[in-house]
């Protein structure tokens, strides 16, 4: 039996091919497993196969099983996978929302358009359908598919504990970070709302805290908008904004290390992975409750209102940096909800529904 999985797009350090490729180790053994995509990072050849070089239909049977990870629309990966003929499983990690990307690069806003508009269609067709949280599950829901299954990705979330952090980083620290750090890392995107948080620092920095560093760690997947978000932070004259943009493990890892807070004021989020990183590190976490934000930091984070300005962001940011005892618990409670997110327990969970849902395919066709 085969069980193969596909992915639009692969590439180092992205949660859903991190999943993925768990997902396939754990099969194998039991089960033929590959995992493919359509767009591969070179740093990957040889781990994940070309999707122009799936086995031909003649070489699958109904018997096998199709896992398509969904996150971003591309209408020759989701025609490819709604055609085959092997049993469909669909694992949905959220579609980003067109809107945000209409300005800036209406080419990739066209893929999330009509990664929506196909999305339901390849619902449809099939015969199981996971979402990484009780969010994405509702969308779905929205969309008519009521039985859908919640598994949060089994991603290793505490791997950067065991990664040591970068020495030339660390030894320029007390230079390059001599009072408070407040971190962020993800993509520099428009949903991720660099711009926000860039203007709570503003006002952190020229009220209370001048020697307050923002580390922002993430790459710029879209030039244009990297430029416009360092031309933001030069407007403002602000050089306590560090735009680090793609970084190693060993980086991150420091940055992790060396933070006072994580903030992020991000508008839309699927799941959030690194919340749970900061929580790993004890590190306490600041963020605006979008999309499945509340539900992956529970009681664990502050969690503001989805409408929060960069005033009262900045106010929060502030109080955890000098409120000890809210630092604590937060750290206290960040810790314990980590344990929750166990890749190991995780994994087993998903191959316990992958199993489950074989099962039941076998039943109803």
């Amino acid at each position: 039996m085969h069980v193969d999985q596909v992915l639009v797009g692969a590439a180092p350090g992205d949660a859903v091919t991190e999943s993925a490729l768990r997902i396939r180790d754990a099969l194998r053994g039991a089960v033929d497993a590959d995992v493919y995509a359509f767009h591969i990072d070179e740093r990957l050849r040889g781990q994940i196969g070309r999707l122009q070089d799936y086995p031909l239909p003649e070489h699958r049977s109904a018997s096998d099983v199709m896992i398509l990870h969904a996150s971003i629309g591309d209408s020759r990966v989701l025609d490819f996978v709604r055609h085959r003929g092997e049993r469909l499983f669909v694992v949905y990690h959220n579609i980003t929302p067109a809107p945000f990307f209409r300005k800036i690069d209406p080419t990739f806003a066209g893929y999330l358009e009509e990664g929506r508009r196909l999305l339901p269609l390849v619902l449809e067709r099939a015969d199981a359908v996971f979402a990484d949280s009780a969010f994405n599950a509702a969308e779905l829901a929205a969309l008519g598919r009521r039985d859908v299954r919640v598994c949060p990705p089994p991603v290793r979330l505490r791997r950067l504990l065991e990664v040591e952090p970068d020495p030339v980083l660390v030894a320029d620290f007390p230079r390059t970070v001599p009072e408070r750090m407040v971190l962020f890392v993800g993509q520099m995107l428009p949903h991720k709302r660099p711009d926000l948080l860039i203007g709570a620092h503003h006002l952190l920095v020229s009220n209370t805290m001048p020697l307050t560093r923002l580390v922002m760690a993430g790459a710029n997947r879209n030039p244009g908008y990297g430029r416009a978000v360092r031309r933001l932070v030069d407007d403002m004259n602000l050089d306590t904004v560090w735009l680090a943009g793609e970084v190693t493990d060993a980086q991150l890892a420091a940055f992790y290390r060396r933070a006072d807070v994580f903030v992020t004021a991000s508008e839309h989020e699927g799941f959030c992975v690194p919340i749970i990183e900061a929580f790993h590190f004890g590190v306490p976490v600041v963020a605006r409750g979008y999309g499945a934000v509340p539900e992956t930091a529970a009681d664990a984070a502050i969690v503001l209102p989805p409408d929060t300005d960069a005033r009262h962001l900045a106010e929060a940011t502030r109080r955890v940096l000098i409120d000890h005892d809210l630092r604590d618990e937060l750290v206290r409670r960040g810790r314990a909800r980590a344990v929750e997110f166990d890749a190991d327990m995780l994994t087993t969970r998903m191959l316990a529904a992958i199993r489950d849902a074989i099962a039941r395919a076998w039943v109803t066709r």
